[in-house]
């Protein structure tokens, strides 16, 4: 039989996983196999398959998406078998329906966000489950039985799926190696309380074994302690401190000033800020508790930012005045500042030297940052 490339990080005896972009899980029963999450990548995704059918005969007899993002199912068809089933939470079928009405704004964000590091696939080519399930799915095949259990966190249609014969977890992307992906700028409102609130009852569960969405197989239960309790620590952190700010009636600038991480969870190992970030975050957790209303009447039903900076420029009589302090401080590395000038003149006139000091800012912010979304953001809008 052709070989394979891929390397199967294995587990005991029955328990095999495969680290890409996002993971994939196979569980061997005596019955058959299990299949949880399929990865993006459709040539990776067939030599999994091949790799299984150098170890085993078996049927793939089940497979579970953990959540709805396209990149933990898009290549399910490599694995389809005839009797497989697939399995999924309820709201599954609601993601996809959503992708398909959305489906060139969905391509345009995820082009963006990811700036051709993954392929975008259609998403008209998912599989929807043959199952699905509202809080809790339970099924036994052979000599393991696999618990699917609901909850929120980086998506609304998420579950984990908990094997107790071996005490293994497979968490999707409620661990995914990076500062919980809350607030993510281009897409919808995630549930920071509810994915502590999983993690803790994961953590109930005393596993020997988490396979994370993303990252590292993470071995030993005082291992998994200690990192879903890092998760936890950030996300509950942010929960409080963001509640404590609205409360408080004070502005978002305040709060992202005001709330810091201690310096255990700024150096966790669980917790880089290269994917998701507490300023993410911050800004993630006002958005879903408050209106679209930033507290300043001006924003209420505002001019067109063109007509606004007509009148600045009108106001300041001197453009050639913007354009030399946009230049003092690029110069100086107020790159920030920069952008924010220079908009009053691409809003006014759409002048040519305003849009490539602006450009020009917006590279050179990009060097700053060690968030990927944030520096491919910057990327796409300033090349």
């Amino acid at each position: 039989m052709e070989e394979t490339n891929v390397r199967f990080i294995k587990f005991k005896d029955d328990y095999r996983h495969v680290e890409g972009f996002s993971n994939v899980g196979i569980v061997y029963t005596t019955e058959g196999i299990v299949i949880i999450d399929t990865n993006i990548d459709p040539g990776l995704a067939e030599q999994i398959y091949k790799a299984i059918r150098q170890e085993t005969s078996l049927p793939i007899r089940y497979m579970i998406y953990t959540h709805g993002h396209y990149d933990h199912l898009i290549t399910a068809n490599a694995y389809l078998e005839k009797g497989t089933t697939i399995i999924a939470h309820e709201a599954v079928n609601d993601r996809f329906l959503k992708y398909q009405k959305l489906a060139d704004h969905t391509n345009r964000i995820n082009q963006i966000q990811f700036q051709g590091q993954l392929p975008i696939r259609d998403h008209n080519e998912a599989i929807p489950p043959d199952v699905t399930f509202h809080k809790t799915y339970s099924f036994t095949l052979g000599d393991k039985t696999f618990h699917l259990i609901h909850g929120k966190g980086e998506t609304d249609d998420h579950c984990y799926v908990w094997i107790p014969k071996d005490k293994v977890v497979y968490s999707g992307d409620f661990m995914i190696s990076s500062f919980p992906n809350i607030g993510n700028p281009l897409k919808v409102n995630r549930f920071e309380r509810e994915w502590f609130e999983t993690l803790e009852d994961i953590q109930k569960l005393q596993p020997d074994a988490l396979f994370p969405g993303h990252g590292s197989l993470i071995q030993g239960n005082r291992q998994i302690m200690a990192a879903t309790q890092d998760v936890v620590d950030a996300l509950k952190l942010v929960y409080d401190e963001t509640s404590r700010c609205l409360n408080e009636n004070r502005p978002l600038e305040d709060a992202l000033e005001q709330i810091t991480l201690p310096e255990h969870l700024a150096k966790s190992p669980y917790l880089p800020q290269n994917y998701g970030s507490l300023d993410f975050a911050i800004k993630g957790t006002y958005r879903r508790y408050t209106g679209w209303f930033s507290g300043n009447p001006t924003d209420l039903e505002p001019h067109k930012k063109l007509d606004v900076a007509k009148e600045y420029i009108a106001l300041i009589g001197d453009k050639e005045s913007i354009l030399d302090r946009c230049r003092a401080l690029f110069q100086a590395g107020e790159y920030q500042m920069v952008m924010h000038i220079a908009d009053v003149l691409i809003f006014a006139e759409n002048n040519a030297e305003a849009i490539q000091l602006k450009k020009d800012a917006i590279n050179k912010k990009k060097e700053t940052v060690t968030n990927f979304i944030s520096k491919n953001i910057y990327n796409y809008y300033g090349s």
